[in-house]
């Protein structure tokens, strides 16, 4: 394995710190928010790849085999050559331009080329399930809402990454209500819903409005004399990991620990990763794994008013169940809330006067939300599969297809919204699929559109003259999952009302 980065929670006097060295190789890291020379807790291997939870339903798996990865393949799949589109040989240019193990700064003309050739567009090579990109608003959406379109398989992994059952947490994934359908998903769906309903939801606001201060607070010590610090490493990961690790009853040390490593951990379930991505990945994937099966265990002997244990009382000796819930409930809950932070300060820094909008009218904070979602989703693509031959868009897409519903493009439809490339606060929120839809929509999305809503007036007013002390980072490979691996800022604080 290359180098790669260490990432250390820092000391501070409240839980919400994490700090992140550069090109050093990959080291014990301390928990709980000790120094860099202090005891080490754990093994994190860190570095280029920063990780996942979309809400899980929407995990990654569609990549190609590198067998397959010549732009010139002859189509297969069961579409004869003389059936497909004439766009096709162009669209799978454009899908091997996806599936690259990087990020792309601005995907979107690629999204809204796409939308011109149509919107389904397949993409087929020999020997692999076919590919069909899902391009349009009104088609992503009647493919979120198609009962005949569900969940990847078995096979699907097997194509793109054939050792995924034998790693931790691929395999505990697919365990999980992400992969199950019918009554299966709805009763893991319903043993779940009540932690997340909007009621429940929002007594949460006080928390996450003092996890925040605490964090602003220190962002002002750390930015101190225009020194330069790292929205990612010193705002967005501690946030987001803190809310939804109070959320479900783990530590704030711990929940640091593993927002770290879920980040890490996503790329196994990326489009299309490096072997060096994936090896980390997997590194820090079985350490999710291995925290979360001691929590539980733990839990189960010193119960307590949480999450978690509700979850044991519900799964009784299930711990198959139990286990893929817990981390998919974390990563799910983690991942696109920390993306929302880095993506949507850097819009807000792009559009000083939308900024300076919700600077003035704090009530703007919920639109302002939706349009972030909208203008740079998290998720930027949403994977399924045929269960049987389905019509989409006057299309018809044989069973075992893997279907890629573009939420990134379908965002940008003008179809959707008038001049989808302008970012607006105050446009009417749109019924946006940032979070999904169907059966699999997001159960923490109200929890991921509250905590952004109570950060950015809260970010934006303390530090006024916040800018970019250089371009921030993609995270890699963030193909599927856009958000940033690094952002420095320089600031100047204001003194907290």
């Amino acid at each position: 394995m290359n180098p790669t980065t260490v990432i250390e929670p820092r000391t501070t006097n409240t839980p919400a710190h994490t700090t992140q060295a550069s090109n050093t190789p990959a080291t014990n890291i301390p928990a709980g928010g000790t120094q860099a020379n202090t005891t080490p807790a754990t093994n994190i291997p860190a570095g280029g790849t920063q990780a996942n939870s979309t809400p899980a339903t929407n995990i990654p798996a569609g990549g190609i085999p590198p067998s397959s990865t010549t732009a010139n393949s002859t189509p297969a799949g069961g579409i004869p050559p003389s059936r497909t589109p004439a766009g096709n040989t162009e669209a799978r240019r454009m899908f091997l331009r996806m599936a690259r193990p990087h990020a792309d700064p601005n995907p979107y003309p690629l999204y809204a080329r796409l939308r011109e050739i149509g919107p389904v567009v397949p993409v087929i090579f020999p020997g692999v399930a076919p590919r069909y990109l899902v391009t349009t608003f009104a088609a992503c959406t009647a493919m979120l809402r198609n009962e005949n379109i569900g969940p990847l398989a078995e096979q699907h992994f097997h194509e793109t990454n054939p050792t995924w059952n034998q790693q931790a947490l691929t395999s505990t994934l697919f365990a999980s209500m992400a992969f199950h359908s019918g009554a299966e998903h709805r009763l893991d769906r319903a043993m779940l819903a009540k932690h997340f309903s909007p009621r429940r939801t929002a007594k949460r606001r006080e928390d996450m409005a003092a996890v925040a201060t605490n964090l602003l607070d220190q962002l002002g010590v750390l930015g101190a004399h225009a020194q330069p610090v790292d929205i990612e490493r010193e705002l967005a990961v501690p946030y987001s990991a803190l809310i939804t690790g109070r959320l479900m009853g783990i530590p704030d040390d711990q929940a640091l620990r593993l927002g770290w490593l879920a980040r890490q951990a996503s790329a196994t379930l990326e489009l299309a990763p490096s072997p060096g991505q994936r090896e980390q990945a997997v590194q820090a994937g079985d350490q999710v794994v291995k925290e979360m099966t001691a929590l539980a265990a733990e839990r189960r002997g010193q119960p307590r008013e949480d999450l978690i244990t509700d979850l044991i009382s519900q799964c009784g000796d299930d711990e198959e169940r139990l286990l893929s819930n817990l981390v998919l409930l974390f990563g799910a809950g983690f991942d696109s809330p920390t993306s929302i932070v880095g993506m949507g300060l850097r819009l807000f820094l792009d559009n000083p006067d939308q900024a300076q909008l919700l600077r003035d009218n704090p009530t703007l904070a919920d639109t302002a939300t939706e349009e972030i979602l909208r203008y740079e989703p998290a998720v930027q693509i949403m994977f399924r599969a045929a269960r049987r031959d389905v019509t989409l868009a006057g299309l018809t897409i044989p069973a075992g297809s893997i279907l890629l519903a573009l939420i990134a493009g379908a965002s940008h439809d003008p179809a959707l919204v008038e001049d989808p490339d302008r970012f607006d606060i105050t446009r009417p929120p749109s019924s946006g699929l940032s979070f999904g839809g169907g059966a699999h929509y997001c159960l923490g999305a109200h929890l991921a559109r509250l905590a952004a809503t109570v950060l950015f007036p809260m970010l934006l007013q303390r530090f006024p003259h916040m800018q970019l002390a250089e371009q921030p980072t993609y995270r890699s490979p963030g193909v599927a999952l856009r958000g940033f691996e690094r952002m420095p800022v320089t600031l100047t604080p204001t003194s907290p009302s």
